[in-house]
């Protein structure tokens, strides 16, 4: 059945189907749709999102978010910064409900469109009308997750004084991120912290490549094992 939007499950799935995206958990779908309905009606009052089209959902948002999830470990604790509508953090959390997510925004009509969505789709998520910074002044996460919040130096700037109370970033980055990479290290944000390019996949549409970066203290637990196509860049 088609929403107020125009999307259904229906829809999504095939979406999803003809980029290869395989292991949405079915349970999950409704919620993606939902969320769909609630974001775009939104983005009528508040610039939140160019993705408002099933295909662009399916081929950005929600294939960068499931990425994403792949990474995390079970029960983690996660925060979304930035969050703006809500991508990758409610996603996420529709994908992985395991997970104990938050998102924050420093801009409060963005915290309060996000709170409201996750209102309405009934999850157990918090939302911080905050910077990053002034959540880490009380809470601990094992784990930053950001895509579309500013350039590594920007990123490394705000946790510059906060990397001991994380675990590690979880950066969804796309081509440029070779050079925001030496951008950071040629202004000294990269000292003491450790850099990897944990995977990367093809943008469908286009001839370029999503990179999901991670960040942390070399000494940090939840720096995660290698695997054989990955390496330290």
């Amino acid at each position: 059945m088609l929403n107020e939007r125009g999307v259904s499950v229906e829809i999504l799935k095939a979406k999803a189907q003809e980029i290869g995206l395989d292991g949405i958990p079915e349970e999950a779908w409704g919620n993606l749709a939902k969320y769909c309905e609630l974001a775009w009606d939104w983005n009528d009052k508040i610039n939140l999102t160019r993705h408002t089209t099933p295909e662009l959902f399916v081929q950005r948002d929600l294939l960068d978010s499931f990425q994403l999830a792949k990474l995390l470990g079970r029960n983690e604790e996660v925060l979304d910064i930035g969050t703006g509508g809500g991508v990758p953090g409610i996603l996420v959390a529709i994908l992985r409900p395991d997970l104990q997510v938050s998102l924050c925004d420093s801009v409060a009509k963005k915290a309060k469109v996000a709170e409201d969505i996750v209102k309405q789709l009934k999850l157990d998520i918090r939302v911080y009308p905050l910077s990053v910074s002034r959540v880490l002044e009380d809470d601990r996460f094992d784990t930053l997750v950001a895509r579309g919040v500013g350039p590594l130096v920007r990123l490394c700037g705000w946790l510059r004084e906060e990397w001991h109370k994380i675990g590690r970033l979880l950066a969804i980055k796309g081509p440029k991120w070779v050079e925001e990479r030496g951008e950071a290290r040629h202004r000294g944000m990269l000292q003491g912290v450790d850099l990897r390019r944990l995977v990367s996949y093809r943008m469908p549409g286009t001839e370029s490549e999503s990179t999901i970066l991670q960040l942390a203290r070399p000494s940090s637990p939840m720096v995660r094992t290698l695997g054989p196509n990955e390496g330290k860049d």
